[in-house]
């Protein structure tokens, strides 16, 4: 009797943990990002950005996230960061793997 609770109590707490998690993950800003991500792959990062995209200037020494930080006190995604995972997930330009830019 006690191991079949005990089993129940695994399995809950499995089932919590692949419910909480990915939820966890998923809150604006997600797990923290690698040092210039878009860099490694953008090597001149420039050749990408719309025609109507203000001049970089400085910025182009952390190109992209020195002006696109999330908003943590909104705790939501940006245009930015959606368009980003867009443009790189399944059925986007490219498809990439959650840890090519974010440290997990």
């Amino acid at each position: 009797m006690k191991k079949r609770h005990f089993q129940r109590g695994i399995y809950l707490l499995i089932v919590v943990l692949a419910v909480t998690i990915p939820a966890y993950l998923l809150q604006a800003g997600g797990p923290p990002l690698k040092e210039k991500p878009c860099a490694v792959c953008h090597k001149d990062y420039l050749k990408i950005l719309p025609k109507s995209h203000p001049a970089v200037g400085e910025a182009a020494k952390n190109p992209c996230l020195s002006c696109h930080q999330p908003d943590k006190a909104r705790n939501e995604a940006t245009k930015f960061s959606t368009f980003i995972h867009n443009a790189h997930k399944e059925g986007g330009k490219v498809t990439l793997t959650c840890d090519a830019c974010h440290a997990l």
